[in-house]
């Protein structure tokens, strides 16, 4: 049976509940492979993991693809289909208006996460050169601390943990990407393009894998969290439970009300082509149109899709 390692985004938690429900629950076994998540080594994401060989598949979004190198990249998958990402600053702080943040440092996760930050500064009409992009690991630590005005984090994760820091959500300004037009989806599934032309089975296999993982989340979202509740030292069931009802919300939306379950919307990656293009950046129109490819999700079995549980 062929094995396939499968690079997360973070660390296991319920945003990646299909993978890990897949390959808890071993349900590659029935499309002959078995699924592996390994969680994320910060300095090398899953972009590089793919790349390098160290794993077959990783959790990216098109924008971390058109960054790195699209042509030799796929994008088969898309769970989420909306951005979970706000920019909170304190009410307090006389930041009233993305414009105010000229001068003013911004913790953003590091490997080039802040295409989404800086295309949203871009449509504001501010120069994402005069806002200070710090980058680290931790951003609610520093944030909470005071020693950054701003900082990138999820709605299903961060967030919460700032509440549990003692900052209040009455006491914060959120910043959201959708409000500027400027919203870049997070988490889909990439693999290097040479393995969908030369072990295309092998692939689709890999999908149909992760789509069964993920309609058996959503359908039984018990046993979701409860699997992945046990992925990781010290996670709590209820957080996990509320992070599982987040990531519910930014699923059902957009193409997946209209496709069915990891439509991987062509969309998503000619929105991070105009953000890479409004910013300056040249952006090879081929490799856009190349980067995602429905056919695997397309021939992945109907009842995966959850058309009728829409």
């Amino acid at each position: 049976m062929d094995s396939a390692i499968v690079n997360l985004l973070w660390h296991p938690q319920a945003q990646f509940a299909g993978y890990l429900l897949a390959e808890k629950l071993d349900l590659g076994r029935l499309h002959g492979v078995r699924l592996e998540t390994t969680p994320l080594e910060f300095g090398v994401g899953p972009v590089e993991s793919v790349l390098s060989g160290a794993s077959e598949f990783g959790v990216a979004s098109p924008a971390h693809a058109l960054e790195h190198n699209p042509e030799a990249l796929s994008f088969l998958l898309t769970i989420q289909q909306d951005s979970p990402l706000v920019y909170p600053v304190r009410k307090d702080s006389g930041i009233e208006t993305l414009g105010d943040l000229v001068g003013r440092k911004v913790g953003i996760w590091p490997g080039g996460e802040d295409l989404e930050f800086r295309w949203m500064l871009h449509r504001a009409g501010v120069d994402p050169e005069c806002v200070e992009r710090c980058p680290m690991a931790d951003t609610v630590g520093p944030f909470v601390a005071g020693e950054t005005d701003c900082a990138q984090i999820t709605l299903y994760n961060e967030l919460r943990h700032i509440s549990e820091m003692g900052l209040a959500e009455a006491g914060l300004r959120l910043f959201v990407p959708s409000t500027y037009g400027a919203a870049l989806i997070k988490d889909g599934l990439i693999c290097r393009r040479d393995l969908v032309r030369e072990r295309p089975d092998y692939v689709q296999a890999v999908v149909d894998t992760v789509m069964a993982g993920w309609a058996r989340a959503f359908q039984n979202p018990d046993e979701a969290i409860e699997i992945s509740t046990a992925a990781w030292p010290g996670l709590a069931h209820e957080d996990q439970s509320t992070q599982f009802a987040d990531i519910r919300n930014l699923t059902f939306v957009g193409a997946t009300s209209d496709q069915g379950l990891g439509y991987p919307d062509p969309l998503h990656t000619e929105r991070a082509a105009q953000a890479l293009r409004d910013l300056g950046q040249r952006v090879d129109d081929t490799s856009v149109l190349a980067l995602t490819e429905p056919q695997f999700w397309a021939a992945s079995p109907v009842s995966f899709k959850l058309r009728s549980y829409l």
